[in-house]
């Protein structure tokens, strides 16, 4: 299951997903690729063990109301009750009753959509009112959320939960490419056919989705709304899958503190073929930043032209060039960069050079290969340059650090959204040759011994042998009948962080 990445775009996620689907071809594949609209198109060669290829469109037309729903039904009765359960745990204090409400919601809204689509059943009830209660009932001592908020938020979630209507048909097990909507419709599958869940994170959801929220014009009501009623989906996850597998132990460390089991919770790193990054023996005349990735708010691009100013200042030679795609929606933010860009009156020495078959002549094309993130799980643009031996320096965000030695002789990291220290360890490295030179020999040295795909792929395959060894014969028993009571678990706490960076 995969959310906005493979076969649609490039990048990290998506390279994962075909080393996969290529790597272990004992398995017949379904990919269910979760879209915007619908009419985003393939620009991945599916190979031949996929048996199946859905492709389904989170945020495309809306299904048309169910006309027959009316009041009283058992459906309409069990839908209500089940959004107001959901939006009511997502609002309540931390502690294992919220949790436990939002497993029986959600499994309740799967049950219900069997014969119907949820898609179609939100389209004629949608959440908004069982938002608006639960907020009078769970938040008296905030200001009261509008009824225009509410329906900003609601509409978000009841689009999102629709995901369950994707069209997955019979599988053994089911692996979600991240939490959120690609983990719903693992959950879907899961309680409808009793096949286990495997989730991985990249680049930890939960996290990302805080960061995304706090900068997309949301009001402080919308944001605490959305941001709760993730956390509590993400909770669900993480304790019904049968493993979670991060790349990173600082993603390990997020999927522990939502509450998944430890031994049910398996870092695999990421990794690549050598022999498809080869060393790299010749630098570029010029001095010159190489950057690789998806044009992304998440990437921070505006603090690495702001460093690649201050470069400039010492190296006037200096140049930038940016390999990769622009998403769709994310034009703005490609216009905002290019506009930092010459308001800085950096054009002549920063280059877009677009999408790139392969990240090898990207990183060829740099003195030293640069990484600005603001959030990452285990990066492939730093493991492949290390392959090709060439320096790098990269944020301290995620597993960044868990690709380098301890020592940083195969890489530097600095802060986050700081530009001078950006650009001090770039002009260090790029006024050094020699210093360059040794990194990028202790890089590939540190890359071939810990990041090879062959050791990546042989803990996935017996990740999944695992998983389905446990596969219960049939479908999981229903879901407990939902009723509409509210659990006293105290006040809610208001000095937790709520759509802001964590």
């Amino acid at each position: 299951m995969t959310e906005g990445t493979y076969p649609v775009y490039t990048g990290g996620v998506s390279t994962w997903c075909d080393q996969l689907l290529r790597g272990l071809p004992e398995h017949e594949w379904v990919v269910v690729a979760l879209t915007a609209t619908g009419t985003e198109q393939p620009v991945w060669p599916i190979p031949e063990t996929v048996g199946r290829l859905v492709m389904h469109a989170m945020w495309g037309p809306q299904p048309a109301p169910v006309r027959w729903l009316r009041r009283g039904t058992e459906l309409r009765r069990n839908l209500r009750e089940a959004l107001d359960l959901l939006w009511d745990a997502a609002l309540a204090p931390d502690g294992e009753h919220a949790v436990e409400q939002a497993t029986v919601a959600l499994r309740t809204l799967v049950e219900t959509s069997t014969d119907v689509g949820l898609g179609a059943l939100l389209a004629s009830e949608g959440s908004t009112a069982a938002l608006l209660a639960a907020w009078r009932r769970r938040c008296p001592e905030l200001d009261p959320i509008t009824v225009a908020e509410a329906v900003t938020a609601a509409g978000m979630l009841d689009r999102t939960l629709s995901v369950v209507d994707a069209a997955v048909g019979p599988v053994d097990a089911v692996h979600a490419a991240g939490n959120g909507a690609p983990s719903l419709v693992a959950l879907a599958c899961h309680w409808r056919q009793g096949v286990p869940i495997l989730v991985s994170e990249h680049g930890v959801y939960l996290r990302e989705r805080y960061l995304a929220l706090a900068d997309a014009g949301y009001s402080w009501a919308e944001r605490r709304a959305l941001t709760a009623v993730t956390r509590r989906i993400c909770e669900v996850v993480y304790r019904t899958a049968r493993f979670v597998l991060p790349v990173s132990d600082f993603n390990r460390r997020w999927v522990l503190r939502l509450g998944a089991e430890d031994s049910r919770v398996v870092t695999i790193r990421n990794g690549v073929q050598p022999e498809r990054y080869e060393l790299l023996e010749e630098e570029p005349v010029e001095p010159t930043l190489s950057w690789v990735g998806r044009i992304d708010p998440l990437k921070d691009l505006h603090t690495l032209v702001r460093a690649f100013a201050a470069v400039r200042t010492e190296i006037p030679a200096a140049r930038l060039r940016l390999f990769g795609p622009v998403p769709e929606g994310n034009e703005a933010y490609r216009d905002s960069v290019v506009a930092l860009v010459e308001e800085l009156d950096l054009a002549e020495a920063v280059v877009f050079e677009g999408r790139t078959e392969s990240s090898r002549p990207a990183f060829a094309a740099g003195s030293v290969v640069v990484l600005s993130s603001i959030s990452e799980g285990l990066p492939f643009t730093v493991i492949e340059a290390m392959m090709c031996g060439r320096a790098t320096v990269s944020t301290d965000v995620g597993g960044v650090v868990e690709c380098l030695d301890d020592d940083q002789q195969a890489g530097v990291v600095v802060p986050s959204r700081n530009p001078e220290a950006f650009a001090r360890a770039c002009i260090d490295l790029l006024q050094d040759s020699g210093r360059r030179s040794a990194m990028g020999a202790a890089a590939r040295r540190h890359a071939l011994s810990m990041a090879t795909l062959a050791r990546a792929l042989d803990a996935y395959r017996t990740a999944y042998l695992d998983a389905c060894a446990g596969t219960p014969a049939a479908a999981s028993p229903p879901a407990p009948r939902v009723h509409n009571t509210v659990l006293d678990v105290g006040p809610v706490r208001t000095d937790e962080l709520v759509g802001g960076r964590r």
